[in-house]
């Protein structure tokens, strides 16, 4: 009797052994940046942290952002960073959206308003242990929609350089 319970606690302690700690991924916030007239730059704030003893390769994201049944957004971007040995950080992700999809997706949108939103993404990593993986994550919560500049503070030249590719 007191073999088995001695062969039942070692078979524990050698899955604990064996048990191969996976990263972690949690979107700490979502926020508009770079507005201009016809777009806003959506950021992605992803807090990885990186379990091993290595540096942690992130290689991309998928991401959808809906709100409702309306669909916001959705594509892949390329990361190419990496996560320290043993540590933790927030990688900021964009995503341009257009004010027009807006508009298409909300016929009562307002600057300044919030619409409620539902994200989905998923990271890929290159992890020593595991090989490459995904970490599916999604948050909701609410979004404000960012005010259209103010024309003073709009740089024109700019503009028409970006429009005629420099010339």
């Amino acid at each position: 009797m007191v073999f088995l319970f001695v062969f039942w606690a070692g078979c524990g302690t050698v899955q604990e052994a064996l048990k191969v700690k996976k990263p972690s991924a949690n979107l700490k916030g979502l926020k508009f940046e770079d507005i201009t007239l016809e777009s806003a730059t959506l950021l992605f704030d992803v807090e990885v942290e990186n379990p091993y003893p290595v540096v942690l390769p992130l290689l991309n994201m998928d991401y959808a952002l809906a709100s409702g049944a309306n669909k916001l957004l959705s594509g892949q971007a390329d990361i190419q960073t990496t996560i320290p040995a043993k540590d933790k950080r927030v990688v900021s992700l964009p995503a341009k959206v257009r004010y027009i999809d807006l508009v298409k997706a909300f016929k009562d949108i307002r600057p300044g308003s919030k619409i409620p939103y539902r994200a989905d993404l998923a990271l890929s990593l290159d992890t020593p242990a595991l090989g490459p993986i995904r970490l599916p994550l999604d948050k909701t919560g609410e979004l404000a929609v960012p005010d259209i500049p103010n024309i003073d503070e709009i740089d024109w030249k700019k503009i028409l350089l970006d429009r005629t590719g420099g010339r």
